[in-house]
């Protein structure tokens, strides 16, 4: 019955109407620091249990534990920081995510309009600083438009190419009342990514067909439409070799009878010498990045008909001229070729790829000196792999220590490696490995760091503590930088300079925090040490001593 009386709309804060916005997108866990002007967010987190909060010694460290968790994961993860130095402290790790395609969304304060343009403490013009470094980057100017940013947010993060994106607001906003617009995800953005074109299909299988020597190159595409199995299939109804870009050696599986390895500069052999004389290049779900094509010819031949797929359109051709580029979803590309493929029945067995690998791991292998003192690196590598388990995940900071890892880490699963990508932050890979055991808890997790890393968010290891998360680090202490003695001497005469430093005992450091610490000087106790921390249950760092001299390639050498 009509009462002539207006109806009234149930209205809630905006902050608590943005943290459903991020429940109904499935965020269960949101990284941070708590600050004047994002109180009202973790409050509202405070009132829901269905989200972890983790709180951080840096806001650095949150959004490093937000890409690891959304890398690993393939899902958005979500950073809070207050303003000024909140939010500058988030820069590092949202460049991170920027140049790894990583939809990581920072949910931040921003001083309130009284204090604004009066050179109030902690004010800034904080859009125009995170612009460079993200898909979309906004201040959220009143409470009505707090529901439909967030929205905006996770559409622009998600579409291809995939990236960051920035969204903040005052406590004067958050702290108003709205009504709640409970939309779900599926009316705003698309969940279902644009298949390709039948006839780009088509022209790709001809280019294919007349190949003699076709080598397909996987990418991040693989990995984030979980398209592994299907690359695998195509690998051996095919019998194309394969070989990965060094960001995403995970896309394929190193064990795999077609698989070639990492491409380049601390790539594998088996990809180096094979790649260079293929006729025509695949590329599947890639972005080319330096390490892995050194953005010139020598590893792809001048000569190669190149074919590049990618999910997003503004990755093909940047570095070297297409043949024929190929936009839309990274399965339906390689459903395309395997389909035409079993109808013509062809296949291109040209390159013996497993005895290739073989004699490339034998190479690997014979470098390791098991009895070397100094400890070598390559040997500290070696002895990581032996130890994890094939589902384990290594996440490999910058550096010389984890070039050495990152060679000799033969990938058996896809989402069982992770890198800083072009960003090639130092210290990113102690938060990043606690956002990857977060997202994947039935995984034991490794990270491997060098010494300037292990410092650079060692305050970290008391989060892991706290939040129980039982990460192992393996720092490879060489008692200065390594890479850039690695530089000096290729590109400087040797002209050794600001490279040298001590470093404490991290394994003592990691006992003071409660965790599980070791110090090695000797090659026969590592494996011992590296087992120990793994089975302790608890966070734990390895602090491996290693020669100074023992240095990773810092140009190609074919």
């Amino acid at each position: 019955m009509d009462t002539g009386q207006p109806s009234r709309v149930k209205t809630t804060t905006a902050a608590r109407a943005l943290v459903d916005g991020l429940l109904r997108e499935g965020v269960d866990h949101v990284f941070g620091i708590p600050g004047t002007q994002n109180l009202a967010v973790i409050d509202a987190l405070r009132e829901t249990p269905q989200i972890r909060f983790v709180l951080t010694r840096h806001e650095q460290g949150a959004a490093f534990m937000a890409l690891g968790f959304a890398r690993v994961s393939g899902r958005p993860s979500v950073v809070t920081a207050t303003e000024g130095p909140g939010l500058t402290n988030l820069v590092t790790a949202i460049g991170a995510a920027y140049r790894g395609f990583i939809p990581v969304i920072s949910v931040c304060g921003v001083q309130e309009s009284m204090m604004r343009e009066r050179d109030a403490s902690q004010d800034m013009d904080q859009v125009p600083f995170m612009r460079p470094i993200t898909k979309w980057a906004y201040s959220i100017p009143n409470a009505a438009k707090v529901q439909e940013s967030v929205r905006k947010a996770f559409r622009v993060a998600l579409a291809e190419p995939r990236g960051p994106a920035h969204i903040e607001a005052s406590s004067e906003i958050l702290l108003e009342h709205v009504a709640p617009e409970p939309v779900e995800p599926a009316a705003y953005r698309n969940m279902v990514p644009p298949v390709c074109d039948p006839g780009q299909l088509d022209q790709a299988f001809a280019l294919l067909a007349k190949a003699e020597r076709p080598v397909f190159v996987v990418g991040r595409g693989v990995l984030n439409e979980e398209a592994t199995g299907a690359m695998a299939a195509l690998a051996e109804r095919t019998g194309i070799p394969v070989t990965t870009l060094q960001y995403s050696s995970d896309a394929f599986p190193a064990s795999h009878a077609q698989a070639l390895g990492p491409l380049g500069r601390n790539g594998w052999a088996s990809a180096n010498r094979t790649v260079p004389k293929a006729d025509v290049i695949i590329a599947i779900g890639a972005h080319f990045d330096v390490f892995s094509t050194l953005y010139k010819y020598g590893i792809f031949s001048e000569n190669a008909k190149l074919i590049h797929h990618s999910a997003a359109p503004r990755h093909i051709g940047i570095v070297f001229p297409v043949t024929l580029g190929v936009t839309g979803s990274t399965a339906s590309f390689i459903a395309g070729l395997a389909e035409r493929a079993s109808k013509s029945g062809k296949r291109w067995p040209w390159v013996n790829s497993a005895k290739m690998r073989a004699e490339c791991e034998a190479e690997l292998e014979a470098a390791v000196k098991p009895a070397a003192e100094p400890i070598q690196s390559q040997f500290v590598a070696h002895t990581i792999r032996k130890v994890l388990p094939k589902n384990g995940i290594l996440v490999s900071d910058a550096g010389n220590g984890a070039k050495h890892a990152r060679t000799y880490f033969k990938t058996y699963e896809p989402r069982t490696f992770m890198y800083i990508d072009d960003w090639g932050s130092v210290g990113a890979s102690l938060p990043m490995a606690l956002g990857v055991k977060l997202a994947r808890p039935d995984r034991p997790v490794l990270c491997a760091m060098g010494d300037m890393g292990a410092m650079c968010n060692i305050g970290e290891l008391e989060t892991a503590m706290r939040e129980k998360i039982p990460v192992v680090c393996v720092v490879f202490n060489d008692q200065g930088l390594g890479n850039e003695r690695a530089f000096q001497n290729e590109h400087y005469g040797g002209r050794f300079y600001a490279v040298d430093y001590q470093n404490p005992d991290f394994g003592a450091l990691a006992r003071v925090f409660g965790a599980h610490g070791e110090q090695v000087h000797k090659p026969a106790e590592l494996e011992g040490a590296l087992q120990r921390a793994l089975a302790s249950g608890k966070p734990a760092v390895v602090n491996v001593m290693i020669d100074q001299q023992t240095l990773a390639p810092v140009v190609f050498k074919p």
